[in-house]
Parts: structure tokens; sequence; C-alpha cells
């Protein structure tokens, strides 16, 4: 039996924070924890000194990262992400696509529908963002590949992916009463995204399964005072809503004040990073366009933000800097709320007995230290 005893730690739930608490992994799991007032003995030891240990950040709107870009369509992309993501926090992601060529975005969902666990980041499914956006709102996305919601194409790259996609980010104002329940006949979370949509189109999409906002701010018809538009219904209405904490797709006020606004019961920290994550300053490709990279920022040749070099950790640390939030804030906006809409809060996200031991320990100054998955130390 393979055992890893974690000591000495402040212990991170969605809900509170266990203080100088010990807590041991056996065979990948979360056996027990408990005060170290009564510690029990084990052969692998880690003393975490009184940092915080939260559950893994599971990313669910990331395309690449450590050169490698879901769209692919090597086996190499699985490994190379999966090998890089626990150096920036994140124990497991949603492999997401961009608007393409169909054939494109069928080559690449055919080498997703291959994915099996070998160590690193887990990869749970796929985010399909696009090709069923609008032509107003593309950001980087190419308007020549975008497609009208389309039940047959949506159902075949269902099967051809080995119903790994979990979530779709397309534009609800071209939407259909039948595409939407396809959507969810089919498993897959659908999120409002590269949309204009205004606020009575979303209430009606809501009212049909309507879950999920992509990238707040970004791609999207903003606020006004007399159409509160997907910003407004981010605010008020949506379930679950994204957003980039970089400060540069929302800046550090705008990210607060969605922090004040929708609370962390609603928000999930995403990177959308693309392949340059990790990688030094230059020009990389992203569906097919030339994104130029320089410091933090990512933006195709006429300026616009085409995903980001932003890490989870990095995101983490923002977050606490922009909005002085708490680590059980932390642990619900970059883990618990993904894993509950996922339906993995049983196993992910959660400092629980028998969920993963997928885990990331922080110093006091939100520095990312130790990465832990499936109860072995990776990072």
């Amino acid at each position: 039996m393979m055992e890893y005893l974690i000591h000495n730690a402040n212990l991170v739930t969605h809900e509170k924070i266990l203080i100088d608490h010990w807590l041991l992994c056996r065979d990948g799991s979360i056996e027990d924890f408990g005060p170290m007032a009564i510690c029990p003995d084990a052969h692998n030891t880690l003393d975490a000194e009184n940092m915080y240990v939260l559950p893994g950040a599971i990313e669910m709107h990331i395309h690449g990262a450590n050169g490698v870009d879901a769209m692919d369509a090597d086996m190499e992309y699985l490994e190379k992400i999966s090998a890089h993501l626990p150096s920036t926090g994140s124990t497991a992601y949603l492999s997401t696509t961009m608007t393409a060529p169909i054939s494109d975005i069928e080559r690449a969902l055919i080498n997703l529908a291959d994915y099996k666990y070998v160590s690193g980041a887990e990869m749970l499914g796929i985010h399909l963002e696009g090709p069923f956006i609008s032509t107003r709102h593309p950001g980087a996305q190419d308007p020549k590949h975008i497609l009208t919601p389309d039940t047959e194409i949506l159902r075949h790259l269902q099967n051809i992916s080995g119903e790994r996609i979990r979530l779709l980010t397309y534009a609800p104002e071209a939407d259909t009463t039948a595409f939407l329940e396809a959507v969810r006949a089919l498993d897959i979370i659908p999120s409002a995204g590269h949309t204009d949509a205004t606020y009575g189109i979303l209430k009606q999409a809501e009212k049909d399964g309507l879950s999920h906002i992509t990238h707040l701010y970004n791609g999207m018809r903003g606020l006004h005072h007399r159409e509160p538009g997907v910003v407004g219904f981010a605010y008020i209405a949506a379930p679950y809503v994204e957003i980039i904490a970089d400060g540069i797709h929302s800046a550090p006020e705008m990210v607060k004040l969605a922090y004040n606004t929708i609370s962390s019961e609603r928000l999930i920290l995403i990177t959308d990073a693309m392949r340059a994550q990790g990688l030094p300053d230059g020009a990389y490709d992203l569906g097919g366009q030339t994104v130029h990279v320089s410091g933090n920022e990512a933006r195709l040749s006429d300026g616009t933000l085409a995903g980001s070099v932003l890490t989870m950790q990095q995101a983490i640390r923002n977050m606490r800097n922009f909005t002085g939030c708490s680590w059980p804030d932390i642990v619900r906006m970059s883990a618990y709320n993904p894993a509950v809409e996922l339906g993995l809060s049983d196993i992910k996200g959660v400092i629980r007995r028998g969920a993963d031991a997928d885990l990331v320990i922080y110093d006091d100054v939100s520095s990312l230290k130790y990465t832990i998955i499936k109860g072995e130390r990776i990072f």
C-alpha cells in the first residue's frame, strides 16, 4: 500500500480552515485527517510547516500550455499538458477546443477520445468552445468558421469524442429550443459565451438548462442600464461564471466587482491559457492564427486578446490580492465549484475521506509549494 502523510498543515475546505492538522493519503485517496494532537506515523511524510493544503484546482477552460494545444490532434498534447499543469497548481482539466474548420475539430476530438489516464493532471473531459458562437463577438476565434447551432453536428461531435464533451460554449441568441434540449440530452453543460444575447434571451435559456457563463466580460454583450446583457445576467442570475483574473482580460477593479456581486459560490477561476503558458515571449499558433506573446499578454496582430499565459497559481494569487478573499473562497472558485458542476464533488474538489488525494500546498503569500496527485507528490 502506498501512503503519504502531510503534517503540521492548515487544511482548507470550501467551508473552513482546519488549523494544525495532518492528512493521510493511501492508495491515491484521502484516508483520514485530524488534529496534530493525535498524529499517526507513516513512512513517507511531508512537513507542511503551517502552510495551506487545498484540493487541487480543476481547469475548466484551458486550450494549451508548454508548447501544445488541444487542436494539435496529437497525443503529445495530452502527455505534455498533463505533465506541466501540476507545476501551476492544477490537478485536473477540461481540454478546450476552439472554432475552426469542422474537420480540424473532428481530428482534435478523435485524438482526445483515446485519452487514458497515465500520470500528472487528469483530463476530465472536453470543453467545446465554438463553433456555434456569434460573429459579433468572435474574440480570437476565426469568424469564417463560425456555425449556426446545429443539433446533428453536435451529436456527431459528441459521438466521435467518445462522449467526452462536458461543456459547450455557444451563443444562445442563435439557439433553438431543440438545440439546447440536445445539449442537455447529451449530458453537456451549456455555457453562454462569445455571444450578443440579451438578458431576456438568457433568462429563457436558463429555464431550458443554461447554467454557465464563459470568461466574464470578454466576448459578450456588456452591461447597460436599460439592457443588462450577458454581464448583468452573470451578476444576478447565472449559476456559474468563469473569470480570468489576470488583470488584463479583466481589470483588478472589475474582478473585485464580480467577486462582490457574484460571490465565490458562483465564480470559477479559469486561465483560458494557450500553448505559450510556461514558455518565453514570442510568436505562437492559436487555431491557425499567429499570437504574439509579450510579458503577460497574448494578442493577435490586430491587438485582440487571444487567450492568456496565466497560470492557476497566478490566478489564485491575483484573486486574493484583488479581492481580499479567503482561502475557503479560493477552494470554491478553483476546485469545488467546477467539481460540483461536473458532478464530481464526491471525489474531486474536496478534502473528504475517500476523495481523490489531489492536493496543492500554498504558503501564506499564495506561492505554490507542492502538488500531490492521487497521493503522490508530483511537484
